[in-house]
């Protein structure tokens, strides 16, 4: 029946939006093929849906019908029924391989239909003449920052980014290896856990454990090397954090997966599953190239290529933001750095939202904002650091016109006195 309905609703609008928007052959319309074939030949070779006198005259015989749904549930409701025609042919081949013992042929097979599944669009427009209900979501906007943007744990990066989008953030966070960019993706995932929000953490190199002890240094400011190496000394300060927790965070979670959660490497296929299983507000990815790319590319260039847009074609099917740690490259730019740094894929910098390069001298980080849809680039923040303490200081700068805390001597006194000798990050 959807599919005399669609040919009807066609033939009386004759709007051909449908048909191009979601590239519709006929094997959508196993009843009513010649007719439908005879529409878009029409289409084709004039450039427009032929009109029903026309239609009739081929097709004398068939249902003329009033359709009154809309157009959402007509392509709805014709892509589930071929989608699910598709499905019982795969599920129908792959039976006797299951059978036979060749899973990984079935596996494919069932791979290549969840890839061939359609899922629809209708074309819908917003007159931004006529229409400004928009003006209504500012206004709610300045009053609830945090229904629109999660905070990143660094109050200057949210003065000027605004924050991480709730709705269409895509982040990635670049250095080169032990410049702290995984430090900088934990502390913004803890802070998000403070907002009361479930946060996932995808870590393709560290255990959870691990994970975890950088996480108390950042929220409990626990010397890090000490719960590495489980200092003695540290016994009652770390009982009495851990005990603090529950009552610390009420409503927040922090769900770490590994490798060895899941049997091997993440893809993009597996942290949709982590994102619905855990219901979370928000997704941290340590890092791109620690992630398998689905669809098996050649080259390291196109691995992450199709890596980072199922990532965000993932952004924007779940509505959460994804924030990512990609490796810097070695390359130079007179201007400083730029997107074209980012190691193995420019599309990492063409599909994220905002991109932030981390440079690291001793105890002095600074953060670039190379690329931010909704705000200024090239902003620098620098900040006096101490990742064993998970100690971040903002040292404020004429350039950045942001208000910040005044460095303290006795905290850089502190950080070159540390006795602990180790490298943190």
């Amino acid at each position: 029946m959807i599919q005399l309905q669609f040919i009807n609703k066609i033939l009386s609008t004759r709007d051909s939006s449908l048909i191009e928007l979601n590239n519709l052959t006929s094997d959508y319309f196993c009843d009513y093929k010649s007719e439908f074939n005879f529409i878009k030949n029409h289409l084709d070779l004039y450039g427009n849906i032929c009109d029903l006198p026309t239609f009739l005259s081929n097709f004398p015989n068939f249902e003329v019908i009033e359709v009154l749904e809309s157009d959402e549930y007509l392509i709805k409701a014709l892509i589930d029924d071929y989608n699910a025609r598709k499905m019982s042919d795969t599920f129908n081949a792959i039976k006797p391989l299951v059978l036979n013992g060749q899973i990984d042929k079935a596996i494919d097979i069932y791979r290549q239909m969840g890839e061939s599944l359609n899922k629809g669009v209708s074309l819908k427009t917003v007159d931004l003449l006529h229409d400004t209900s928009r003006y209504d979501r500012f206004l709610d906007k300045t009053e609830n920052f945090n229904k629109y943007y999660i905070s990143t744990g660094f109050p200057e990066l949210d003065e000027v980014i605004g924050g991480f989008d709730r709705q269409e953030e895509l982040a990635t966070i670049v250095a080169r290896t032990n410049y702290g960019k995984s430090w900088i993706l934990l502390k913004c995932a803890t802070s998000a856990c403070e907002q009361g929000l479930r946060v996932g953490l995808y870590s393709g190199e560290m255990s959870a454990d691990k994970v975890g002890y950088r996480a108390d240094t950042l929220i409990g400011h626990i010397s890090n090397g000490a719960l590495t190496h489980g200092n003695v000394d540290f016994q009652v300060e770390y009982k009495r954090y851990i005990d603090s927790l529950h009552e610390r965070f009420p409503n927040a979670v922090l769900k770490v997966l590994t490798p060895d959660s899941i049997n091997g490497p993440a893809d993009v296929n597996a942290l949709k599953v982590f994102m619905e299983k855990e219901k979370l507000d928000i997704l941290f990815i340590d890092q791109l190239s620690l992630l398998e790319d689905m669809r098996h590319g050649r080259t390291d260039p196109e691995k992450a290529g199709n890596i980072i847009k199922d990532l965000k074609n993932l952004q924007v099917m779940k509505h959460i933001p994804i924030i990512c740690v990609s490796q810097q490259n070695r390359t130079t730019s007179e201007n400083g750095v730029d997107t074209t740094q980012i190691a193995n894929s420019d599309k990492i910098g063409q599909y994220s939202t905002v991109v932030i390069f981390i440079e690291k001298k001793d105890y002095v980080m600074k953060l670039t904002i190379v690329k931010s849809r909704d705000s200024e680039n090239g902003k620098v923040l620098t900040y006096n650091v101490d990742l064993n303490k998970g100690d971040f200081t903002y040292v404020p700068s004429e350039k950045d016109g942001i208000k910040g805390k005044i460095i303290k001597e006795e905290f850089v006194k502190r950080y070159e006195s540390r006795d602990d000798g180790g490298d943190y990050f």
